[in-house]
């Protein structure tokens, strides 16, 4: 029997904007934001190639993260990887691959956004 667990994907890297928030028309929550990771390149003399990937979060997950994320910081995100076809305005066939977030971690321990029961009251 096929288990929807097997589809999780783990990468860490680096945002790179800040999150967007929006409600969609069916009044669901959605936060949107392009990543950034490496993957090795034994060709390349850095070592490693940088790949982009653009990530949505909803509903809960959305509205708890949005808010703590800031452009730079390093994350950890488990999610599925999802394929978007289309045809172009040639009716060529189009894809893209979006990464849809199950779990995001702020692994930059420097700018890790402190607990709310940590924070002082202004």
């Amino acid at each position: 029997m096929f288990n929807q667990k097997m589809n999780i994907q783990q990468f860490v890297g680096r945002l790179v904007k800040d999150p967007t928030l929006k409600t969609t028309t069916n009044g669901k929550l959605l936060m949107t934001f392009p990543f950034a990771y490496n993957t090795p390149n034994k060709t390349d003399d850095s070592g490693s190639t940088a790949n982009f990937l653009d990530v949505e979060a909803w509903e809960k997950l959305a509205d708890f993260n949005a808010p703590r994320l800031k452009k730079g910081m390093e994350i950890v995100i488990m999610g599925n990887l999802t394929q978007r076809r289309w045809k172009d305005a040639e009716n060529k066939t189009r894809s893209t691959f979006r990464l849809v977030a199950r779990a995001i971690t702020v692994s930059d321990l420097k700018r890790r956004p402190e607990p709310d029961h940590l924070r002082q009251a202004a």
